[in-house]
């Protein structure tokens, strides 16, 4: 009976990291769906909606960003969330079939530092939130590496932790927020002074044309969607039902960043002055409230970024997870107190074009090649490495990167969204270097 015991509070720390989620543990697509929205439901919502709102200066502009970054969002979380179901594993642990067992490492690294990015730049909002409320001059780099350890602690207890706190949490934020876009209402300030200010937004300028603006949308969340068979390895393998909860959780996405391009486009702030918009009382002056939902649809979200990130790492250090979630929650707050905040946009495009072709990438291979149908995790169906798969992602990441203005834009859409030129660019061809060149099973 004690080793039952043990073994059962073992499997609550390690949430089935390393093998596939039997199907007697999967949850409803409503319990799913709330946990997306709280990953959604986050400052980093408000912030991109900000960036955009200064940057296009124009609401149906604005909107027309919107649609096309969620687009893309939405199918690729549900294409990905249905690899997930259908084989139960975690988003690392599937590209060890795609890209073999060194490539996953690289890949699998390429996504945890990625989301502990993410980490840091909550941690370090998280900490100007309660440094502005309680107008303290403590140092912010060291609060905000305090800030990120204590955030790290409901990520320890793994999808359950994410759960309560996300049913917690997530009504209270929505409807604080969507108070808040009315109250402001829609005057907003000449669109040249919009578009000036994000010009002269330092160190990096705000996007300024629809293309730019979706994929800033895309990458926000790119990220989540690429991964997003860690959460939904825990749903039941139907399609409709996956889609639903993308779907639900995107229209919280999208309606926080009206709520940031509204409020950005009423001031003209910057998204570095949120916690003063949300608190102070020449804004919307919430006070104590403000300063509470701010916090939590900070800490949703962030608990997720970490426990993907530790999902991730554990393809590459087999040690137990709960471990890893303190070892990673350590270094992902050393990002904060590094100041990842002000260089939010240039990481957002580094998001953008370095995530999205692996999940283009691992869509090719389950939908078009229909090889991860037959997948089963051993050693005996995993290469050593797949240097076609790594060789298409990098080219698409340089695709992506290059036409990001970096140095060059296409200006004829689709491809003006550089966040799709890198997912589209994967999937054409690995599927034809996979047809004209084929791999032997391992």
């Amino acid at each position: 009976m004690k080793m039952d015991k043990r073994s059962s509070s073992s499997q609550v720390l390690e949430d089935y990291s390393l093998e596939n989620v039997p199907l007697d543990k999967r949850r409803s697509w409503l319990n799913l769906a709330v946990i997306w929205i709280g990953i959604a439901v986050v400052m980093s919502a408000i912030f991109r909606g900000m960036m955009i709102g200064l940057g296009l200066g124009k609401l149906p502009g604005v909107i027309a960003a919107y649609v096309l970054g969620e687009i893309i969002l939405i199918l690729m979380m549900a294409m990905m969330g249905y690899i997930g179901a259908r084989t139960g594993f975690s988003t690392a642990l599937i590209a060890n079939f795609s890209f073999g067992r060194i490539g996953a490492v690289i890949i699998s690294l390429s996504i945890a530092l990625s989301l502990m990015g993410w980490f840091g730049v909550q941690a370090a909002f998280f900490a100007r939130t309660i440094q502005f409320y309680f107008q303290t001059d403590f140092p912010l780099n060291y609060f905000s590496f305090l800030c990120g350890i204590v955030m790290m602690i409901p990520a320890i207890f793994g999808i359950r932790g994410l759960s309560l706190l996300s049913w917690a949490a997530s009504p209270a934020m929505l409807g604080i927020f969507v108070w808040g876009l009315f109250k402001m209402g829609f005057h907003f300030l000449p669109s040249e002074t919009l578009v000036t200010l994000a010009q002269n937004h330092q160190p990096d300028p705000y996007p300024l044309t629809i293309g730019a603006a979706a994929s800033i949308v895309a990458g926000g969340f790119i990220v989540g969607a690429a991964t997003s068979a860690d959460i939904f390895r825990y749903a039941r393998p139907k399609m409709r039902d996956i889609l639903a909860a993308a779907t639900l959780a995107m229209a919280a996405s999208a309606l926080l960043h009206l709520v940031g391009s509204s409020l950005a486009m009423n001031t003209g702030l910057y998204h570095e002055s949120l916690p003063e918009l949300i608190m102070g009382r020449p804004y919307l002056g919430l006070g104590f409230v403000g300063f509470l939902v701010l916090l939590l649809a900070q800490w949703t979200t962030n608990d997720s970024n970490l426990y993907s990130s530790v999902l991730a790492l554990n393809n590459i250090f087999r040690i137990k997870r709960w471990k890893m979630t303190v070892f990673a929650g350590i270094l992902a707050s050393l990002f904060a107190a590094l100041g990842i905040l002000e260089r939010l946009e240039l990481f957002l495009v580094l998001l953008t074009v370095s995530i999205g072709p692996i999940g283009g990438i691992f869509l090719c291979d389950f939908y078009l090649l229909k090889k991860l149908k037959r997948f089963r995790l051993s050693e005996g169906s995993i290469h050593r490495i797949k240097p076609r798969a790594l060789a298409v992602y990098i080219i698409s990441v340089l695709i992506g990167w290059t036409t990001s203005g970096h140095p060059f834009t296409i200006d004829v859409f689709p491809f003006s969204v550089f966040a799709f030129n890198g997912i589209l660019c994967s999937v054409l061809l690995y599927y034809m270097v996979m047809k004209f060149y084929p791999e032997k099973e391992a």
